[in-house]
């Protein structure tokens, strides 16, 4: 409980970010983006893991999937990534001094509409539900979780997951 209260704080940051034309932000980007380049440290770590992303009732969930040997990988990543957002958070570095990808940035856009959020870590699966009685909500939600099938499935057919 308290690593899912810590990521969505790290999460959150990203509800500051500097709202950039869709042109000018890929949707993931590994390397630039202060949250996503953690993902890459362990080389492996992408080839070794496995993201879906399926629409529910009220809005959508994000299956991650790690195979056993890259946990320790991922979860050193997590734990990056709530370093960066805490941060964000408390000054340290400037939100006009950071890159975030289209992805984070939308995940941020959602959680500031009051989209409800709630995490679940597995032994080897991490679940994100995000979900909301209002329909134009779960609309965005929708478009979001189409948005990471579609790049996802990118991912993978460039080799790089």
């Amino acid at each position: 409980m308290k690593k899912a209260a810590l990521l969505l704080v790290a999460l959150v940051v990203v509800v500051f970010a500097p709202a950039t034309d869709a042109g000018e932000t890929s949707w993931f980007d590994m390397e630039n983006c202060v949250f996503c380049r953690h993902l890459t440290e362990d080389p492996g770590l992408l080839k070794h893991m496995s993201w879906e992303h399926h629409d529910i009732n009220n809005g959508a969930v994000t299956i991650t999937v790690v195979d056993p040997e890259y946990r320790d990988s991922y979860m050193s990543a997590q734990k990056a990534m709530m370093e960066e957002g805490r941060k964000l958070q408390s000054g340290e570095v400037a939100f006009t001094e950071v890159t975030m990808c289209g992805h984070c940035q939308n995940y941020g856009r959602l959680m500031m509409m009051g989209v409800a959020i709630e995490y679940v870590q597995g032994e080897t699966a991490y679940m994100i539900l995000m979900t909301s009685d209002d329909p134009e909500k779960v609309k965005e939600i929708k478009a979001y979780a189409q948005h990471n099938r579609e790049e996802t499935a990118r991912l993978k057919e460039a080799g790089k997951m």
